[in-house]
């Protein structure tokens, strides 16, 4: 029985000698005489390695006993050990790594600069690779699957880094420029409404692609921002105090009574004098360390890791984008650039502001509608007869019958009104100007501006004025506007062929009210922001804010109208309220250049 199980040994050992093609185990003798009675397999392991002279690394999960006498050569004497106790062994040219089939493992190697046949080849040359544990290469993407042993799976794969870590630096890096025809390549700063806010450039929004770690603008660059988020009062900056004084260091106020540093540390070790000092117009010592290390990171340079490229840079004075990176990387770069540089369209916005009296909305005879496939703006009495245009919606409000017994359609009793309205924009202009003849509308003004495609047009029609405030040595002046302040951020949508311009919209209306507290007035102020979709030639229409104004004034005779008891006669008190409407009528054009 013995006979055959050593016949079935013999076999097994020799299929997995002729499967090895790894560099063999020198071994330090030709035969190995060994017998062994119940014995534990790691100790005849420990104990064949220490006969050879030989490391191993055992895994403590294999077990069994061996009995017999042996006498092989050392490779058939491990081979038969490996078949008849189902372990892997592997010889990384120091140790002797035995481990069972479940502790094999599984990687994935990439190769970001050398190619798999340099792989194959470097580990065929150094007699790393073995037939046993097969590498499948990817020869497309630059990558290799291996499985083995873990000391072999490490072994290749620090290969592989060292292989692509060294055709990384032979190779080296270049420099291309992309010159820019359309799009900034630099940030553009601009100012509104007392805040500073940055719009990226394409060498900003590269970083922010290829360097997120590295932190995105932190300026407010959103130029959606809304209204109500912007306030009314601001401190100008490069303004000089009332006193006269520039803006210079600034006076502490005294300390308290027995103000040691530990009363401003709250008892938990700080310096209270590296606080201080920032407030004084000295940088605190963390704040000067962390000047005098740098903000930006070194470009270039000995010592450059990969992860650091791709190193991009703008260029403003030829407004181009500079990047350095390895020519393999180097063809991804084209094509994103010519995406993100691109003529954008030009928009024009034109914006009316007027005020409709609410009589003449439902006075007898004054009808007027702007109306089409997505919009109906009529207002009148429900006596008269229906404004109509060439469109393509005709709403029902009845009928009316008009003199001489003709029927017709009917104007709305009041006022009916939906947001968007068509080519009738002239046409509703035209009745707010007869209007405006008889004293019941007023338009305020009607500004327009041309912008490009995503970039916020600003029409600004404010009045400023300054209020000091007292502090403990000086006084601040601060601003306060009030007015008009409209925002407008189009973008162009294309979509079967057919164009539309959606508009983000942000309305801030202030006023004076006459009323003041500690001598400073009070300001009213309304806000709208709205989105919508308009087609070519359409116009969107905003309103529902009412403005009520009250006036009172007396006229009369002079001398006679100061009589005593029969002045009266002579003079009278003229009372005018007026309850008015507040309409915006925005209609963006599509500009082709």
């Amino acid at each position: 029985m013995k006979r055959i199980l050593h016949v079935m040994l013999f076999a097994l050992s020799t299929l997995a000698c002729l499967a090895a093609s790894a560099a063999p185990v020198r071994w330090q003798t030709a035969q190995i005489d060994y017998s062994a009675d119940a014995k534990d397999i790691k100790e005849v392991l420990r104990d064949f390695s220490a006969s050879q002279n030989i490391p191993a690394d055992i895994s403590k999960d294999i077990t069994g006993s061996v009995t017999g006498k042996f006498h092989m050569t050392p490779q058939r004497f491990l081979d038969t050990l490996a078949s008849s106790f189902g372990f892997v062994w592997y010889f990384d040219g120091q140790v002797l790594d035995i481990v069972l089939p479940e502790e094999m493992k599984s990687t994935l190697v990439k190769l970001d600069h050398a190619g798999t046949a340099e792989l194959r080849d470097t580990l065929a040359a150094m007699q790393v690779a073995d037939a046993r544990f097969k590498i499948t290469y990817d020869d497309a993407h630059g990558a290799a699957i291996v499985n083995g042993p873990p000391n072999y799976v490490k072994l290749v794969s620090d290969v592989a880094a060292r292989l692509d870590s060294r055709t990384s630096h032979r190779a080296g890096t270049v420099v291309r420029v992309f010159r820019l025809k359309h799009a900034w390549s630099m940030d553009r700063s601009f100012n509104a409404d007392g805040a500073s806010y940055t719009l990226p450039g394409v060498s900003t929004v590269l970083n922010n692609i290829y360097h997120p770690n590295q932190g995105a603008v932190t300026s407010p660059a959103d130029p959606t921002r809304n209204a109500t988020n912007v306030s009314n009062v601001q401190r100008p900056n490069a303004l000089n105090d009332v006193s006269g004084g520039g803006a210079g260091q600034a006076l502490m106020p005294p300390l308290p009574a027995g103000g040691q540093a530990g009363a401003y540390n709250g008892g938990a070790g700080g310096n209270a004098a590296g606080l201080l000092a920032g407030l004084t117009g000295r940088p605190s010592a963390p704040l000067a360390g962390a000047a005098g290390k740098g903000g930006l990171p070194a470009v270039g340079g000995i010592g450059q890791k990969d992860e650091d490229l791709p190193v991009i840079q703008a260029d403003q004075r030829t407004n181009s984008v500079l990047i350095r990176d390895t020519p393999d990387r180097m063809y991804q770069y084209p094509d994103l650039i010519s995406l993100l540089d691109v003529k954008p369209r030009l928009v024009e916005i034109e914006a009316h502001i007027f005020e409709v009296d609410e009589g003449a909305l439902a006075q007898l005879g004054v009808n007027w509608t702007a109306h089409n496939s997505h919009v109906d703006l009529q207002t009148g009495s429900g006596l008269g007869t229906q404004n109509t245009y060439n469109g393509t919606l005709a709403p029902n409000f009845g009928n009316t019958t008009l003199a001489g017994g003709v029927t017709a359609a009917a104007a709305p009793a009041g006022a009916v009104l939906t947001t968007v309205i068509g080519n009738a924009g002239r046409y509703l202009l035209a009745n707010v100007s007869a209007l405006e003849a008889d004293k019941k509308a007023r338009i305020e003004a009607s500004p327009k501006v041309a912008t490009l495609d995503n970039i916020e047009a600003d029409m600004n029609n404010e009045t400023q004025f300054f209020v000091r405030v007292s502090g403990y040595t000086s006084a601040s002046l601060f601003s306060v506007s009030t007015g008009v302040s409209l925002r407008v951020l189009p973008m162009v949508v294309e979509e079967n062929g057919r164009r539309q311009i959606k508009l983000d919209v942000a309305i801030q209306d202030g006023q004076l009210s006459g009323q003041s507290v500690d001598n400073i007035p009070v300001i009213t102020s309304s806000n709208i922001n709205t989105s919508a979709f308009v087609n070519e030639g359409e116009a969107l229409l905003v309103a529902g804010y009412k403005t009520d104004s009250r006036t009172r004034g007396r006229t009369g005779v002079p001398l006679l109208s100061k009589i005593p008891l029969i002045g009266g006669l002579f003079r009278y008190t003229d009372r005018d309220d007026s309850h008015m409407e507040r309409l915006f009528l925005l209609t963006p054009r599509i500009i082709d250049l």
